[in-house]
């Protein structure tokens, strides 16, 4: 079943992402990667017999999220990100949450159900018993 997008008319409010009730702290979303996208879809487009071009949208778009944590957090700093989403998942199985997101071109909050695809997790150094990862890319895919 598909969730209606929300707009939840509140300008910005000083977070970028929210899981649920888990907003992302500033400091894991590195500067200039957040990047949000609204889709337009739709259902059929033509051109009458005079050329001019009738577009039927739905109103329904699903958001596309994606933002980098900075270079060199640790295991520990990645873990309390990453369980704090699992915490606020809808289905732990399909990775859903209720994501509400900061959309530059609205300046604007949108609030619609999302999955987490597979993230990589690139290994930068192993200092003892500490990981130390490379810019780790999160991705948000609204249904």
């Amino acid at each position: 079943m598909l969730s209606d997008i929300k707009e939840v008319n509140m300008a910005f409010e000083g977070y970028l992402l929210k899981v649920g009730a888990y907003e992302i702290p500033m400091e894991f979303i590195a500067a200039k990667t957040y990047d949000v996208t609204r889709n337009v879809m739709e259902l059929k487009a033509y051109r009458d017999a005079n050329g001019t071009l009738h577009r039927n949208t739905v109103s329904h778009v699903p958001i596309k999220i994606n933002f980098k944590t900075p270079a060199r957090l640790s295991n520990q700093d990645i873990e309390a990100v990453l369980s704090n989403i699992r915490a606020n998942y809808k289905s732990a199985l399909e990775r859903k949450a209720s994501i509400t997101c900061y959309v530059p071109e609205i300046d604007d909050y949108i609030k619609q159900d999302m999955y987490m695809p597979d993230i990589t997790m690139p290994i930068s150094e192993i200092d003892g018993t500490t990981v130390y990862y490379e810019a780790i890319k999160i991705t948000f895919i609204g249904y």
